[in-house]
């Protein structure tokens, strides 16, 4: 596909403060928008990690009907029919010097459709996706495809590869990237290793408080304390 875009530099009140090659889209959600897929597009920036870029949300940018629309900062540039993680990466390569590997593309669109295989419980073809991307070894979002695949393979009841799986994402996981650690606990509380789920929960919550805020850490916590253990 051809990305149909049309660009403005009409300002948009916004301002910025970059550094060299620092980029940030800000991609709208609202109605119109978000009913054309921008906010899947936005969680498709932000799981890219790259370091250079930054995405966030934004409100109307008006030209409603021709979206998903976004503006890249800081040259404030007004973008259309930026619709697919394909058409973003035609925008990153264009305005903001970035290039996302081939494999990284394909990784995360495979994540994205076994994410959407989860979500209607077709557990198989859910597994399939992520295995699929692990297996093309993509730079960035290996905890992620892991993580994800504990998640469905303890939904199946394969406890054992659970395990294994989310062990590899807390192992690759970033700071901050919470869902692996969850994922952990999770398995060892199903697997009846209380004492260790417990002792997860606290080393997480003591490495990043922002964990307690979370609304997994609530009933986390709940689970544990009802098989006698403190967090």
């Amino acid at each position: 596909m051809v990305l149909r875009y049309a660009m403005s530099r009409r300002r948009v009140g916004l301002s910025v403060h970059c550094q060299a090659k620092q980029y940030e889209l800000r991609i709208c959600i609202h109605r119109t928008c978000k009913r054309q897929g921008s906010e899947q597009l936005l969680k498709f920036a932000v799981d890219l990690g790259l370091p250079s870029l930054k995405a966030a949300p934004i409100g109307c940018l008006g030209n409603c009907g021709n979206g998903p629309n976004m503006v890249v900062l800081p040259d404030e540039r007004l973008l259309h029919h930026v619709a697919t993680p394909n058409d973003l990466a035609q925008v990153l390569r264009a305005f903001c010097r970035t290039s996302i590997d081939d494999t990284i593309l394909q990784a995360t669109q495979l994540r994205l459709a076994g994410n959407a295989h989860a979500a209607q419980q077709d557990f198989r073809q859910a597994i399939n996706c992520y295995s699929q991307a692990l297996q093309l070894g993509p730079s960035v979002g290996t905890h992620m495809l892991y993580s994800n695949r504990s998640a469905v393979y303890l939904q199946e009841g394969d406890k054992d590869a659970a395990l294994a799986d989310a062990q590899r994402a807390v192992e690759y996981a970033p700071p901050g990237f919470h869902n692996a650690a969850i994922r952990l606990i999770d398995t060892l509380f199903a697997l009846g290793r209380f004492d260790e789920a417990a002792e997860l929960c606290k080393r997480t919550a003591d490495q990043d408080s922002s964990f307690k805020f979370r609304e997994e850490y609530t009933a986390i916590k709940k689970a544990l304390q009802s098989v006698g253990q403190q967090v």
